[in-house]
């Protein structure tokens, strides 16, 4: 999954062992990551935003994937690299870090339901309009104070376009859980991943939301396959078998193929209403979003190798304004991941106001995105001045200015050369 050079960049705590004996140094920062979570966050803002035409820029209409497959793999392919940076040669510190990232989530996905709620009654009391509390499921919050705030505290109640981070939080506990125990090994943990899908998939097993009869849009037994998916790639990024199946041409061939499949399958003049014609509807309807189906991930693997091999890391796309904006997107992805989201809920009162026309779409889309290439480039200029300011040495006291000497008399000797003392400034 990677044309990463061979050599290795030291971790911040040095190296260290794997669980398996090999030793291993975490991998260098690669840009990309950043570039494609960056876009990602975007693809997912105009995918929620409601019936928003600029989704169809995105490829939510091309294949049997999507951008939350890219989201939630580079999630785990980017934890991977802070694990190993950090926690190599003390894994136990991993448990710690892992609930204190949680918790910060958790702060986030509150903050971005208290928004979302207070957006949605005050559209209801200055446009007389509930559409917002009716489309984004907040009205029983409001009707039911005292029974959904529990459910949204144990996050028991999930309303749309809130879906992703509780998913997350959860990851983020069970990798504090897991990486003490399987270190660097990547096998332990595909296995893991691989056992507790076929649990879910034979069993059933998922988590309910209120009220009980929905059920989480991602399934987090099921979704954890698609996390440690990412967490086994950037692991193995290095090994020789690896890097010989991403170089081979027989690889890249059969991607090709699985994403044409794929775009067959999904067939985006049918859902543009243009012909009736779905050879493949098989693959759709067995590629389940939810219980994130292997179909889905084996799709999303053939794009992300397609991707690797078009943008190498060597690549000049990420010095251009353009990938620029995304990579600094995606290095701040969770607080603009949560701006987006508001943005999403947003559009639901807003077209409800000025209309579904295409331009109100297009420049509601694009004016938002913009918003947030602003944001990221300012919260960038931010850090940097912080940096700056913490890294600058602390100014030198001014020198005091010599003690006066006595002039020395030549027929005294050298023994009469002593300092006369000099009264304080």
């Amino acid at each position: 999954m990677t044309d990463a050079p061979s050599s290795k960049t030291r971790a911040d705590d040095g190296e260290g062992e794997y669980a398996s004996g090999v030793t291993a140094t975490a991998p260098s920062r690669d840009w990309r990551i950043d570039f494609w979570r960056g876009l990602a966050i975007v693809f997912i803002f105009w995918n929620h935003s409601v019936d928003n035409v600029m989704s169809w820029f995105t490829t939510k209409y091309y294949g049997l994937s999507d951008s939350a497959e890219l989201f939630v793999f580079l999630s785990g392919f980017a934890m991977c690299g802070m694990f190993l940076s950090k926690f190599l040669r003390r894994p136990f510190m991993a448990a710690p870090y892992a609930v204190t990232r949680a918790f910060t989530l958790y702060i986030h996905h509150i903050t971005a339901f208290v928004v979302i709620a207070t957006l949605a009654s005050a559209y209801r009391t200055y446009a007389g309009s509930s559409v917002m509390e009716r489309d984004l499921f907040i009205r029983p919050f409001f009707i039911a104070t005292e029974t959904v705030i529990t459910k949204l505290a144990t996050l028991a109640y999930l309303p749309p376009l809130l879906d992703i981070l509780p998913l997350y939080i959860l990851l983020t506990l069970l990798l504090g859980l897991l990486f003490p125990v399987f270190r660097g090994n990547w096998k332990l943990y595909a296995g893991f991943a691989v056992v507790v899908w076929l649990f879910a998939f034979f069993t059933g097993a998922t988590l309910s939301s209120y009220p009980d009869t929905r059920l989480w849009t991602f399934n987090p037994f099921a979704w954890q396959a698609v996390f440690l998916a990412g967490f086994c790639a950037c692991l193995a990024r290095d090994e020789p078998w690896l890097k010989r199946v991403v170089a081979a041409p027989a690889t890249l061939a059969l991607a090709v193929t699985i994403v044409i499949v794929g775009f067959i399958a999904a067939a985006p003049w049918a859902t543009l209403g243009l012909l009736d014609w779905r050879p493949l509807r098989i693959l759709t309807d067995v590629a389940d979003k939810a219980n994130a189906s292997p179909i889905r991930l084996v799709h999303f693997l053939s794009l992300a190798l397609i991707a690797c091999w078009l943008v190498r890391r060597e690549s000049g796309l990420g010095a251009t304004r353009f990938g620029r904006a995304m990579i600094l997107i995606g290095r701040r992805s969770l607080p603009l991941f949560v701006i987006s989201t508001v943005f999403a809920a947003m559009s639901h009162g807003v077209f409800d106001w000025f209309g579904r026309s295409i331009p109100v779409q297009i420049v509601y889309a694009l004016g938002m995105a913009g918003v947030l290439v602003g944001l990221a480039f300012v919260a960038d200029a931010l850090g940097k001045a912080t940096k700056t300011k913490k890294s600058a040495p602390p100014s030198a006291p001014s020198a005091a200015p010599e003690p006066k000497r006595a002039p020395v008399r030549i027929e005294d000797g050298p023994e009469s050369a002593k300092p006369a003392t000099a009264a304080a400034p």
